[in-house]
């Protein structure tokens, strides 16, 4: 019996030693399984587009065949996320005469589910982006901004938002470039700097849950990169400023861009859910726009928004007489017949002096072969901006200034740079800024500081636009309208009048080279 009993306690032993290791691989086993649970691997494709002003024909990539691609991306199972990134509401020529309510109408059609602001979104004001956002059917967004009417954001723009798609949430922060106020010369609305901004609405968003958190932005600051290898957001969205569009398809770490040689990006997104460290991983799919499908819909009511604006402007008004370029790298950095032609038209018109064009004004980044046929759609694609002629009295001393500031960037390929007529002078581009323009002669002759001039220039520049402060120390001359009339109609009228169109560089910018 002593034995038989010491053999059972010893069986005893064993028995709860098996059921104890048991016990502990089926807690490993079910900590293994949580633990995948937990890391379970979410998908999303986020489809990012912008920088489209134009909707008729591109070689980049249209609205029909983005209206394609998320067609073919909404019938998947993986859910899709559509952002659009703005810079479209202008200008253009169809924007000239409807302030942008097309772009939103064709929009409406492929129902993104947000859309951010740029500068250009302020072209024509912002009670006009106010109208847009309450035409549109999706947000508008902006993270920056102030309006001391409201004692908020801009009346119909929000200042975040979280994109919803099944179990998904992605946080927008959008924001926009304090230039705006001086370039669309914005009468009340502030631009916040956005380091605080962006961390009070990272705090936000993380407080709802989001599954990862957006930066939408243009212009380039450190700190977005901070942001990124901090990892206070995951991915950035940019729109690329025209002088950067070569580097349009390199993308950076976490920061992927659209530009006009490229207006959208596909995203395929990987990331562990409900895990600190994420590992999102993000694809980019190699996309050929131009091949993908014209979308029916959308194809149609592009045609009819075009046919509409030719019915209007497809008039023939003149002939070219000889190669004209437009493009913006040209008419921001030298003179150009275009330019010369432009701002003849204005010196004509008022009899004045001078006239200058800040090139800016001039947008059609185009070319027209000698003997084709000038049109009223080629004018506003130019001009396509509603400003009206000014005349102002100005010294030979702010003259000079304003030529100082014509040239004080022109590395950067700015729309300040200045096109003019009835005046010639040379410039420096080594010597320091305010310190570049060497010799000023108006109707051939040298500059008089102490005289007073008369000058022709667009109400843009007149109130203060593209930084031109000096223009505001000056007197307005009188004339006998009321209302003056736009600068693409003064050239409209003036290339009527002679037909054959031959302008030409005639030195009156010369660049002094050592």
């Amino acid at each position: 019996m002593f034995w038989r009993r010491k053999d059972s306690l010893t069986l005893a032993i064993v028995f709860k030693k098996i059921l104890k290791l048991i016990t502990l691989s089926s807690i490993l086993i079910i900590s293994s399984v949580l633990a995948v649970v937990a890391a379970e691997e979410k998908h999303l494709t986020l489809v990012y587009a912008g920088n489209m002003p134009d909707i008729g024909t591109s070689t980049y990539g249209t609205y029909s065949n983005l209206a394609s691609l998320l067609d073919t991306l909404r019938a998947e199972e993986t859910p899709t996320i559509f952002a659009f990134a703005g810079g479209s509401l202008g200008p253009s020529p169809l924007s000239s005469l409807d302030k942008g309510s097309h772009v939103i109408d064709i929009l409406n059609t492929l129902e993104p589910d947000l859309m951010t602001l740029t500068k250009r979104e302020f072209s024509y004001t912002e009670d006009e982006l106010t109208l847009r956002s309450y035409e549109a059917a999706f947000p508008l967004v902006c993270s920056n901004i102030y309006d001391p009417l409201t004692l908020n954001n801009l009346e119909g723009i929000s200042s975040t938002y979280i994109a919803e798609k099944n179990d998904i949430k992605v946080g927008f922060i959008s924001i926009l470039d304090e230039e705006v106020v001086t370039e669309y010369l914005l009468k009340r609305l502030q631009v916040i700097e956005p380091r605080e901004v962006i961390q009070r609405q990272i705090a936000f968003l993380r407080a709802q849950h989001v599954d990862l958190i957006a930066l939408t932005y243009a212009k380039d600051r450190d700190y977005y990169h901070t942001l990124l290898a901090d990892n206070q957001i995951d991915f950035a969205l940019r729109v690329l400023p025209t002088s950067e569009q070569n580097s349009a398809f390199q993308q950076a770490s976490k920061i992927y861009s659209v530009a006009t040689r490229a207006p959208f990006v596909l995203l395929k997104m990987h990331w562990q859910a409900d895990s600190e460290n994420k590992n999102l991983t993000i694809d980019v799919p190699k996309l050929n726009r131009t091949s993908l499908p014209e979308h029916p819909s959308t194809s149609l009511l592009v045609k009819k928004y075009n046919q509409r604006l030719k019915r209007l402007l497809n008039q023939q008004i003149g002939v070219w007489g000889n190669q004209i370029y437009t493009s913006r790298n040209l008419v921001r950095t030298q003179e150009i017949p275009f330019g010369n032609l432009v701002a003849d038209s204005l010196k004509d018109y008022l009899q004045t002096d001078i006239a200058f064009v800040n090139a800016g004004d001039i947008r059609g980044d185009k070319s027209y072969n000698k003997g084709a046929p000038i049109t009223r759609h080629d004018v506003v694609t130019e001009l396509p901006f509603r400003n009206t002629i000014t005349g102002l009295l100005i010294t030979g001393e702010q003259i000079k200034k304003a030529l100082e500031h014509s040239v004080s960037q022109i590395q950067d390929i700015n729309g300040r740079f200045l096109q003019v007529s009835g005046l010639s002078f040379t410039y420096k581009l080594e010597n320091p800024i305010n310190e570049r323009v060497q010799t000023v002669l108006i109707n051939k002759e040298p500059i008089i500081p102490s005289k007073t001039y008369t000058l022709a220039i667009s109400n843009y520049l007149a109130n203060g636009g593209d930084g031109y402060d000096v223009f505001l120390n000056t007197k307005r001359q009188q004339t006998n309208s009321q209302k003056q009339p736009l600068i693409s109609d003064i050239v409209t009228h003036a290339i009527q009048r002679q037909q054959y169109i031959s302008p030409r560089v005639e030195n009156r910018i010369k660049r002094i080279v050592k």
